[in-house]
Formats: structure tokens, sequence, C-alpha cells
């Protein structure tokens, strides 16, 4: 069973449809939040909402709903399919050009809600760490789209593709200015001495969910935090370097390229970030049990 929710109806996934004229399969005209679940509670929901909200009103997509509206449609996504651990996405697109070229403003948009099992390797794969290698895909960071989750996704596929051909797990892109953006996926990282450097948003770097509590958490552990631009040597003179988003949450970057990161091996101040950042999920999942 695969229950989702399309525009408030509670549907099976084989049974959902949306208009061939929707501006998000036309235009990519659209923006998407992917959260996780844990113990069934979705975490940093608000935080989720208010950047969704903030890419529709970036793309002029209306938006009407209330964050207690949106968890009460996500819950019921999780109830539905039994999950308890799992990947929820949220997409929200113009909806229907109605006959004209662009998507009017004061169409009704669509809201889809999707939600799949967590994958369970992902704490096999943390204790390994990912590879990663650098793409000749650029990220534009003077585009608007450079800010938000839009769903005209593609130079991150393309670039996440071509890393996996190659053998890697997450491709890292460079601005068109060759300073460091993010993965394709996920948010960079480094690590010097006591120093957690990451790209800051102007250089290209997705305001991410996970991003944003880096810098507490590198607080809590001693570390000094700062934003920073960074050129792809930084990766390779680095003493560590991790990558967050909200599903796999803090990722150990072992490699860049055929050069390794701290001999391969997840580093201490990536593993100590990550206890500190369980540490905090394991407190709001307690206060949600009581």
């Amino acid at each position: 069973m695969n229950i989702i929710c399309l525009n408030g109806e509670f549907i099976e996934l084989e049974e959902a449809h949306i208009s061939p004229t929707d501006a998000g399969f036309m235009h990519g005209h659209g923006v998407f939040e992917t959260m996780r679940a844990e113990e069934g509670i979705l975490l940093h929901a608000a935080d989720h909402f208010a950047r969704l909200a903030r890419g529709a009103r970036v793309l002029e997509i209306p938006f009407h709903f209330a964050p207690e509206e949106l968890l009460a449609l996500c819950q019921q996504v999780l109830d539905a399919n039994g999950l308890e651990e799992a990947r929820l996405r949220l997409t929200l697109t113009a909806g229907p050009l109605r006959g004209q070229p662009i998507a009017s403003r004061e169409g009704e948009p669509t809201l889809a809600i999707t939600a799949t099992a967590l994958d369970d390797s992902l704490d096999d794969t943390r204790d390994r760490g990912w590879r990663a290698v650098t793409v000749p895909i650029p990220r534009n960071h003077r585009s608007p789209l450079a800010t938000i989750k839009s769903t005209n996704y593609l130079d991150s596929i393309l670039a996440k593709r071509m890393a996996r051909q190659a053998g890697f797990d997450e491709a890292i892109l460079l601005n068109t200015a060759g300073l460091l953006a993010e993965g394709s996926m996920t948010n960079l990282f480094v690590v010097r001495g006591e120093r957690v450097l990451t790209p800051p948003i102007s250089d290209g770097a997705l305001p991410g969910i996970q991003r944003s509590r880096i810098a507490g958490l590198a607080g809590a552990c001693g570390f000094d935090f700062a934003e920073e631009s960074l050129t792809a040597d930084a990766l390779v003179s680095a003493d560590e370097a991790f990558l967050t988003n909200a599903v796999i949450e803090i990722m150990p970057l072992v490699a860049i390229g055929q050069h390794e990161i701290n001999d391969g091996q997840p580093g201490e101040a990536t593993e100590a970030l990550y206890t500190a950042h369980r540490y905090d999920i394991e407190g709001l999942l307690d206060q949600s049990r009581h």
C-alpha cells in the first residue's frame, strides 16, 4: 500500500493524476521539501514549512497553507502508510496553466505529499563515509533558484548521476566563479583545526535545514563556526569534511576524487557533531513521547 495526499485527498499512488498542463510538469515551476520522520514524528517540520512558503513566494506560487494544516496532512500520510521511520516529501507546484504560457498568480496550486520508508542502511554508510568528486556542472549562484528547493532540479540530478557513474557517492558543485557551492543534494562543510567552515548562501549554497543547525552544534562541541568562500583546494587541505541534509543528517566526507580526507576515515569532529545532533533529536522525540 502506498497512500499519498494530492490536493487534500488521500488516494493510492497508482490512482493519482495531475493535469498535463500543470506548471510543475510543463516548466518545473514548483518547490519541494524533503523531511525525516522518526517514531512517526516529523523532525523540524516548522522550519521545512517556512522554507516551502519562502520558496513559493520567490516563484509567485499561491500559498495558503497554515503550518498546522500541513503538519496534519503529513501526519495522515505517515499513518495511512504505517510508517514511523520515513522520508516524506511535499511538492508544491503553480498548478494548471489554464491556457496561459506561464502560471497565473491567482491559479490554484497543486500539493502532493508522499512518504517512503527511511533507508535503514544509512548508519552503515555513515560508518564508512561518502566519497565525492567535483563535476563540471556549475551552480549558478546568481540565480534566484539557488536559494530555494525548486523542482527545476536537473543540474543536481545530472551532477549526481555523473558522480555515481564514476563510482562516487556524491557530486560537489562549484559556482560560476569557481568557488565551492554545495553537493548535488547536500550542504558541504570543511573542518580545519578548531574551525568548522561552510560556503555562504551567496556562493550558491542552499539554506539547508540541517545546515542551519550546524552553527549551534559546532559551538556546543567547542568549535568556531564560520561561513567562508572556499576554493576546491579547501577540500584537499581539510582535516575533515562532511555533508548534511535533512535525511542523511550528518555524513562524513572521506575522499574528494582520488584524494583521501583524514586518511579516508570519518573524523572525530564530525563524529562529535553527529553525536550532539542525535542528542538534540532524542530530546525532541522524548518531548513528543510525553
